[in-house]
């Protein structure tokens, strides 16, 4: 999948702007993304294995804050997803959201930290 349809460019150049062109900002959120992300799948996926619709709701919402922050956009829409799921009372996600979930993170973060590699030079 290409950067452009794993990442909201639009997102990525405020926060350039943010940083007065530099690249320092996008690549320090970049690595709390790749640190913090991690724990907030296994959180979802605990919510998921217990049936636990309002832990669903609140850990799929703290991985969308951060996904949106960065321009995750896939990974924001399908935390979202999950998000109204559980909000709606809800811990059933359909059958491979496990692995969309870690493959979807995977391709965000190969594809930020290329942007930064790439444009940040």
């Amino acid at each position: 999948m290409p950067p452009s349809d794993l990442l909201d460019l639009t997102t990525l150049q405020n926060l350039v702007d943010l940083d007065d062109g530099g690249f320092g900002l996008v690549a320090e959120m970049t690595v709390i993304f790749r640190d913090d992300t991690p724990r907030r799948l296994r959180d979802i996926l605990l919510a998921l294995e217990s049936r636990d619709a309002e832990a669903l709701s609140r850990s799929a919402h703290a991985l969308k804050g951060g996904a949106g922050a960065i321009g995750a956009k896939v990974l924001r829409g399908l935390a979202a997803d999950l998000e109204t799921l559980g909000r709606s009372g809800s811990a059933e996600a359909p059958e491979g959201t496990a692995e969309a979930l870690e493959a979807v993170f995977r391709a965000a973060l190969a594809a930020l930290e290329d942007y930064v590699r790439r444009e940040g030079k």
